[in-house]
């Protein structure tokens, strides 16, 4: 095994969709690099950063993809889907119409991944809440009914940029354990079917 395949335990790969203008790529960079930038260029195709951290014991790689809001890109977008272990669901707290189109990202979605991947609804710009126009109840809500986990984060203040992303570590963690405690138990029952059979084969020859 290389150097670079131990330098982890898990590599995450997380997925951010939702409308342009959003804060998309504002997010990525806080998490990433601990810095606000206010004035992002718009995201042409995909953007991509990653950290390693560690977590409970664990070195973990977070991946980090930035899809692009524009319909062109949509295309393009989808192409990442199928490697996303976790999406994350992002729209604006102050722009109505990137809460709405949320339902066509879920669809999109839903038709390139898997059910069980994790899944998150971030509802970004919180510190902006004189200029709200999607209140909380109304995102909690809306992710209850899709079976999304719900935050409202704030990159400006610093509010809730770690906790989707433990969240999903959380439960990828739990979705290999599961994994590898299904794998030792069918071994088992196979390996319990075999020995019976030995046991037969070598009754049959002794009595020959």
């Amino acid at each position: 095994m290389s150097e670079k395949q131990q330098e982890f335990d898990y590599n995450i790969r997380i997925l951010l969709v939702g409308e342009i203008g959003i804060g998309k790529t504002t997010l990525l960079i806080k998490y990433t690099e601990q810095k606000f930038q206010l004035n992002q260029l718009t995201t042409i195709g995909i953007d991509y950063k990653s950290k390693l951290i560690d977590y409970q014991g664990k070195r973990i790689k977070i991946q980090l993809w930035d899809t692009a809001g524009q319909e062109r890109f949509r295309t393009i977008s989808k192409n990442y889907y199928r490697g996303a272990h976790a999406i994350f669901f992002i729209y604006d707290i102050t722009n109505i119409v990137s809460f709405k189109r949320i339902e066509q990202w879920i669809n999109d979605v839903e038709q390139n991944l898997p059910s069980d991947k994790i899944k998150v609804l971030i509802g970004n710009k919180c510190d902006l809440n004189n200029n709200r126009q999607v209140c909380y109840d109304d995102g909690k809500k809306f992710a209850a009914q899709q079976g999304l986990e719900f935050f409202e984060s704030s990159a400006l203040e610093n509010h809730n940029i770690e906790g989707p992303i433990n969240y999903v570590i959380e439960h990828f963690i739990k979705q290999k354990q599961s994994e590898q405690q299904q794998k030792v138990e069918k071994n088992l029952v196979l390996s319990n079917q075999i020995v019976p059979n030995q046991q037969n084969n070598q009754i049959q020859l002794c009595q020959c």
